[in-house]
């Protein structure tokens, strides 16, 4: 996965439904406690949130690698359903792979724009060095990460770990579990259905790995079924 900069913020029309969905129950008081009515969600994630139009591997959109089109990534499958049910829900998404390879150094006002949403969804994993990141320390950063973009500590925070088996999503878990924040669990989507990623449909094997349509899919429904409850 490369690291770029990508900022959209988009209200779209509605498509599609739910289903599954691993999640730790809060009983953290106030965890819960979220405004009567949703007005913004924000995504963050890497690649499978969105890449650039990048021609040496093969990659030639620029929504999230490698679904076929942008509606099919999990980022515009989440947004039609979350239209569906409030079509004024207002839903921002960017990459933060510059965090997951450099998460020791990384200057966190540049996510100034996404504090204190409503909803924030984070989505990383597949770029954080799984050989080093106990060693550096990443969960003491990815900490310090919700902290900054929970600022006023009134948003729900639904954490994933990544679609690419490693150790680096047992530290988010652990995390998750730990803080009693709503979890979606991904791994198993690429272990155990190879029809879920895209390996054979690009000659590049990075891009290949990445979620196909199906697996798009697959991970819009589980963050789904845990955000879902917000927005009755």
């Amino acid at each position: 996965m490369t690291a770029f900069k990508l900022l959209i913020c988009t209200i779209l029309a509605p498509l599609f439904l739910a289903v599954a969905c691993d999640k730790v129950k809060s009983e953290e008081p106030g965890k819960e406690k979220l405004p009567q009515k949703i007005k913004n969600v924000v995504i963050l994630g890497n690649s499978i949130v969105a890449h650039p139009v990048k021609t040496s591997i093969g990659w030639n959109a620029d929504w999230g690698m490698a679904a076929s089109v942008r509606d099919s990534d999990f980022v515009h499958r989440l947004i039609h359903k979350i239209h569906k049910v409030d079509p004024a829900v207002d839903i921002c998404y960017t990459s933060i792979a510059p965090f997951e390879l450099n998460y020791e150094t990384y200057d966190l006002s540049q996510l100034s724009t996404y504090r204190n949403a409503d909803i924030i969804i984070i989505k990383i994993s597949e770029n954080v060095d799984l050989q080093t990141a106990e060693k550096r320390g990443f969960i003491t950063y990815y900490d310090k990460l919700i902290k900054y973009l929970n600022s006023n500590q009134k948003s729900q925070i639904i954490i994933s770990d990544g679609f690419w088996p490693s150790p680096v999503n047992e530290l988010i878990k652990t995390y998750a579990i730990d803080h009693k924040y709503p979890f979606v669990t991904l791994p198993d989507l690429y272990r155990d259905d190879v029809a879920n990623s895209a390996r054979g449909k690009f000659e590049n094997e990075g891009v290949g790995n990445h979620p196909s349509d199906q697996g798009m899919r697959n991970i819009a429904n589980r963050i789904w079924d845990c955000i879902a409850r917000y927005f009755q």
